[in-house]
């Protein structure tokens, strides 16, 4: 961790024991929810813990590492999900384009197969 170049804080006022998230405090609900996440991905940190890191109580370098580490991850899990979704959805969306344009293909091959039946109808000498 590096000591930023101001004792009072860094360029967003942030002390240099605080954690580089969004500036605001997290409810109870919020926190376990994060917590969950950060359990996802492998590092350990209780609510209330986290609680504590955000409303300004010292966090020891493994803590920072750590929650920095569960940021990255997280961050990189979900640009993942989300790239999988768009993949699937250009999926669906091709095959919905395929079975649109097969069912033009059979329709208009219907048509033409009717518009002879009744051509050959007529032409016939009854």
């Amino acid at each position: 961790m590096t000591t930023p170049s101001n004792p009072w804080g860094d360029e967003r006022r942030r002390l240099s024991h605080q954690l580089p998230m969004r500036d605001h405090f997290f409810g109870r609900h919020q926190a376990r929810r994060l917590s969950r996440r950060f359990a996802r991905v492998g590092v350990e940190i209780p609510p209330g813990r986290l609680r504590e890191m955000l409303a300004g109580m010292p966090v020891s370098d493994d803590e920072m590492i750590s929650v920095s580490f569960a940021l990255i991850a997280i961050r990189i899990n979900h640009e993942n999900r989300v790239a999988t979704m768009r993949r699937l959805q250009r999926c669906c969306r091709q095959a919905l384009i395929s079975v649109g344009l097969a069912i033009v293909a059979l329709n208009f091959l219907l048509c033409i197969g009717y518009l002879f039946l009744t051509l050959t109808q007529h032409a016939s000498a009854w």
